[in-house]
């Protein structure tokens, strides 16, 4: 079997991009690629995982990002005046809640915190579930569970793997109707390996290919910590950040880092190729924290890129939000940048959250929990300071086509109540829609800690929250450093579009037991535009609309383009004259309007032809330029 430690690395080039932005930062990244990594097993659930679910635990797992400080309550006076967070959006009583089809339990109580809660469910109605630190699989349809098993158990190899197994992370595979589960085994940079799971088949009792990434691919003394994991058509997205042994108060934060893994070949057994984007920076400054975002319409992202989101998730109060783009698969020559964009009102680290008889829990950081890619626009949620003080949401938009670098962002307080660990899932019908359910935990001082939800609508309007379970009590379960009053809420929630049913999402959180331990619910909700119509706007069949100015042509000339979906364009410029190719290049379109641009300066005076095609060489357009 192979040893991934020994594959070849090829190292490639360091790319540097200026962004014309109205925020204009200098990016930058490096990149390796790993190649023939093979299966190292496979897991097939037996009757032990089926009949009894056994496990062993500790307590606690690390905590995110090399033990963050916990006594960070001393953080809140570095944000002297919370009215600067002054957009808390007003919920409206007008706008209807989302509705709660049911509600299940996730895996049992392991004694272990955090939960970490995360699932994905397939069209046949199987649900694959995980928590700190065990994994099991559910048929919804027929209300029987699977199996449930340990981390340790899902992945045995000969040579022991030393360290805890934390952190998983599950997907489900809408274009090949499969599952992918990843989670993190050790946390030094000697023992620091990526557990990689693909469903076999549709059928979760089938079992998984497994594989091992190497946490420490650039042999540089880091381990790698808190993954979060996204698709596209034909590669998987994980994101992770890197640490020196032994790090405490974030001193020994390193970098955030991007694995693009071909994702096909690991349902069946093949090698995986992977492409390692590292030292990533804006304005000569790690990025820190990239998260994945969600596929909002499946059907319309072929040969996309991919978008990754991130954020300045540390700071005490800022308001930058950065978006990378890998265009192009892992089996090809996969190119890289980063867009720079700013919020409406700043976000700040979030305080801890409060709960019954003066028990805190620990809201991490501001980082971006969840995002979700739909007809052009980004919709991203995570937790913030609100303008009174206490842990609330934000939720923001990014328009992936617009050229402003302002954006839509607002921040949700519900206060007395203290809420966090938000995700956002796209529930529209149309191109013109942009619904959305959020959902998030909730707890407070008399509000026992439970799950709940809020509707997005089309007019831009929140609804009131909607509980979908309180919760029996308030948690008690750890001791930090001698303070009794402190708990881990969690370090991420799940969620995902159901795609059997429209309008349709679900998603899993947390919940109090009557004696204080933590379990996980998961719900499946629906829009309560459920049985609207959908909003008529651009239709598919329109003709795509090409227009060019100026003509003559003075220093630059400009093309727009109105294209129905995202694909690759070829732009090709002829002299009429010399009857010879200028240029010829390949741009990414994106759904919308569209410009292209080339300067005019070098160009002798007489008439050109500029001919746009599609990527399999259909004509678009062919224009007439005339050059003075």
């Amino acid at each position: 079997m192979t040893n991934i430690l020994t594959l070849p690395r090829i190292t490639a080039f360091c790319l540097a991009f200026l962004l014309n932005l109205g925020l204009v930062a200098q990016s930058s990244y490096q990149k390796i690629v790993l190649k023939n990594i093979q299966p190292v097993g496979s897991f097939e659930p037996g009757g032990i995982e089926q009949k009894y679910a056994p496990s062993l635990q500790p307590q606690e797992m690390p905590h995110p990002d090399g033990e963050l400080d916990r006594n960070k309550a001393s953080r809140l006076p570095l944000i002297k005046d919370f009215s600067k967070m002054s957009n808390d959006v007003q919920l409206n009583a007008n706008t209807p809640r989302p509705e709660v089809l049911d509600s299940l339990g996730g895996n049992n109580y392991s004694g272990s915190v955090p939960n970490d809660d995360d699932f994905a469910i397939g069209r046949n109605g199987q649900i694959l579930r995980v928590r700190n630190s065990t994994i099991g699989a559910y048929d919804y349809t027929k209300d029987s569970l699977l199996y449930e098993s340990t981390l340790f158990r899902f992945y045995r190899p000969q040579q022991f793997l030393p360290g805890s197994k934390y952190d998983p992370r599950a997907l489900y595979d809408p274009f090949e109707d499969r599952f992918i589960v990843l989670y993190l085994s050790g946390n030094t940079w000697e023992n620091s390996k990526i557990i990689l799971g693909f469903s076999k088949s549709s059928d979760l009792a089938d079992g998984f290919n497994i594989y091992q990434l190497d946490g420490n691919p650039l042999n540089d003394s880091t381990w790698s910590d808190y993954p979060h994991i996204s698709i596209n058509e034909k590669d998987l997205f994980i994101t992770m950040n890197t640490f020196y042994n032994g790090s405490s108060n974030n001193s020994g934060y390193v970098q955030s880092t991007i694995r693009q893994v071909s994702k096909n070949p690991g349902y069946d057994s093949l090698a995986l190729t992977e492409h390692y984007y590292y030292n990533i920076k804006s304005g000569n400054r790690n990025l820190f924290n990239f998260s994945g975002i969600d596929l909002g319409d499946t059907s319309r992202l072929q040969n996309r890129p991919q978008y990754l989101i991130s954020n300045r998730n540390l700071d005490s109060i800022n308001d930058s939000i950065f978006v990378a783009e890998i265009l192009g698969d892992a089996l090809g020559n996969p190119q890289f940048r980063i867009r720079t964009f700013t919020t409406e009102t700043p976000y700040g680290l979030p305080p801890e959250a409060r709960q019954a008889n003066d028990h805190k829990f620990d809201c991490n950081d501001s980082r971006i929990q969840g995002a979700v890619l739909h007809n052009g626009l980004i919709q991203f949620v995570g937790n913030t300071i609100t303008s009174t003080g206490n842990s609330g949401i934000y939720h923001g938009i990014i328009d992936r086509y617009g050229d402003s670098t302002n954006i839509y962002f607002k921040i949700i307080n519900m206060d007395p109540i203290d809420i966090g660990y938000p995700q956002v899932t796209y529930t529209g019908k149309s191109r013109s829609e942009v619904e959305s359910i959020i959902s998030f935990n909730h707890t407070g001082d008399s509000l026992n800690a439970g799950f709940s939800c809020l509707f997005f609508d089309n007019d831009y309007t929140y609804s009131y929250r909607k509980q979908i379970v309180e919760g029996g009590d308030y948690i008690d379960i750890i001791s930090s450093n001698g303070n009794r009053k402190y708990e881990r809420w969690g370090d991420y929630t799940g969620n995902q579009q159901d795609y059997n049913e429209s309008s349709v999402a679900w998603a899993s959180g947390y919940q109090a037991t009557s004696n204080g331990q933590p379990l996980t619910v998961i719900a499946k909700l629906r829009s309560p535009n459920w049985s609207n119509s959908p909003i008529v706007g651009l239709k598919e069949e329109d003709k795509p609309k090409v227009e060019l100015s100026p003509n003559p042509a003075q220093h630059w000339f400009q093309l727009s383009i109105e294209r129905q979906k995202e694909e690759l364009l070829y732009f090709e410029l002829i002299g009429m004259d010399a009857k010879q190719s200028v240029f010829k290049v390949e741009e990414q379109a994106f759904a919308g309007s569209n410009t292209f641009r080339f300067k005019t300066d070098f160009l002798s005076p007489g008439l050109y032809l500029l001919q746009v095609k599609d990527s399999k060489g259909a004509a678009i357009s062919t224009k007439r330029i005339v050059i003075q």
